[in-house]
């Protein structure tokens, strides 16, 4: 049952209001900065040692206080501290480095992880979580795209990838449905493993779209490279259209209630905010307005038949409702109108020279060309050295890595209301009175009994 628990506050950890509700800095701005000074790249076969849950950790507290600073919009030292020390791009090469480790290391050594426990299995999957996490607060900032150099390449990569995942997969299979207890307390080891790395992969593309809405916005700041990189490498506009039509931040739940993905969580949407725009497609709605309506960016984008048939897909989206939120929006349907009718987008700026030296995505293709053919020997010597029997020590210190969210007042399970019994029973379900309880009793049975033993 402690597994089964765990599926659901781990995931959502990067949720930002649970960074606010912590009123407490964690670090001071001296030890802030020694912990960001310390951050080095690490080697793949580091992924899961001491040294790496060490660094773990500092980035975890690093991040919550990060996303506290700028909840609480006060001095942003955290921020300042990885721009002074040229910190953003090593955060940037773990990041690629976990996930090329989730890629080619860790369907071989599953398992014997899914058999430890549940904190030492979860915390690598969910280390590239608190990565781009941390990236998406600090390029909110453009002092810290321009101070990740290099970098932002491969991280231009790792966000087209992301959205390609979301575009590739059907919606059904980006996340998981953990609403019968039953059916989680029927898992086994693996495929509760399973559903952890589905559903931190949705999160994680999730963040990447906000990422990239940073990238365009700041992209006038950066080398050309990269704004060719979008539109050239990528053309990240055939994935970007897709995914507004696919929208895999809203869903309908068992219940038949919408529910859009805010906040890092699904949040069931009340009559009143259905007309509202979930804050993933706004982001996805920015991304497509900076590289159409930027002059440097049209005169870039070679208009050709497929990619006008695509651009002009999003006028089935643009209405009042969607000016109402996003008024800068008017242009873009004034600019997808000029498309449909002259078969280009008007330019003020002559064509770029075709001469241009173009940057490569270094720690990726460093990474794969390293380890190639090595990844099943990294993975048998991770599960003979690392992946090993855990001490209550260890376990100990990963339990504190983990933030938990902050308890809630019980509620009632029959009629919501503010509840102070629970069940005699499973000890897991409240109540409002005796009358809710028998009311409730045919439907909580079945997970009563489970939980019980009484099964």
């Amino acid at each position: 049952l402690a597994q089964v628990c765990l599926v659901f506050p781990l995931i959502s950890v990067m949720a930002d209001d649970w960074f606010g509700s912590q009123t407490e800095e964690v670090l001071t701005p001296f030890e802030a900065e020694h912990l960001i000074e310390e951050l080095v790249p690490l080697k793949l076969e580091e992924i899961g040692t001491a040294k790496w849950l060490t660094q773990h950790e500092h980035l975890e507290k690093l991040n919550r206080q990060a996303h506290q600073q700028a909840t609480d919009a006060c001095d942003e030292f955290i921020v300042d501290h990885f721009n002074m020390t040229d910190k953003v791009s090593v955060v940037v090469f773990l990041l690629i480095l976990i996930e090329t480790w989730k890629e080619k290391i860790y369907p071989l050594v599953k398992h014997k992880i899914c058999k430890m426990s549940s904190l030492r299995s979860y915390i690598p999957i969910y280390h590239e979580a608190t990565c781009i996490n941390l990236i998406e607060v600090l390029l909110f900032h453009r002092t810290s795209c321009e101070t990740a150099g290099d970098a932002l390449v491969d991280l231009v990569d790792y966000c087209y990838r992301k959205l390609t995942y979301l575009v590739n997969r059907p919606n059904s299979k980006l996340y998981t449905d953990n609403t019968d207890p039953k059916e989680l307390l029927d898992l086994d080891e693996a495929q509760m493993l399973d559903n952890q790395y589905v559903d931190t992969e949705f999160q994680i593309a999730m963040c990447s779209i906000s990422v990239l809405r940073f990238l365009v916005d700041h992209r006038a700041a950066l080398p050309v490279t990269i704004t060719s990189r979008l539109l050239e490498t990528h053309d990240i506009l055939l994935t970007l259209v897709p995914l507004m039509e696919k929208a895999p931040w809203v869903r309908r739940n068992r219940k038949g209630f919408v529910e859009k993905f805010e906040e890092h969580k699904w949040v069931e949407v009340t009559e009143d905010d259905m007309a509202q725009l979930p804050k993933m497609q706004i982001q996805v709605w920015l991304s497509i307005y900076g590289l159409i309506m930027a002059p440097e960016c049209r005169a870039r984008y070679e208009m050709t038949s497929f990619r006008k048939g695509n651009l002009l897909k999003l006028k089935r989206y643009l209405n009042d409702i969607v000016f109402d939120q996003l008024p800068p929006l008017t242009e873009l349907l004034r600019s997808l109108e000029e498309l449909s009718i002259q078969g280009q987008l008007t330019q003020n700026e002559a064509a770029p020279t075709p001469i241009m030296v173009e940057l490569v995505a270094e720690v990726r293709e460093a990474l794969m060309a390293a380890h190639r053919d090595e990844w099943e020997s990294i993975a048998q010597r991770q599960l003979e050295t690392v992946f090993v029997k855990e001490s209550p020590e260890e376990l100990t210190r990963l339990a504190q890595m983990v933030t938990l969210p902050p308890m809630e007042d019980p509620t009632c399970g029959n009629c919501g209301a503010a509840a102070e019994m629970r069940c005699s029973q499973c000890q897991n379900e409240w109540y409002c009175s005796r009358e809710c309880q028998v009311k409730h009793w045919k439907r909580h049975k079945p997970f009563c009994d489970v939980v019980s033993g009484n099964a």
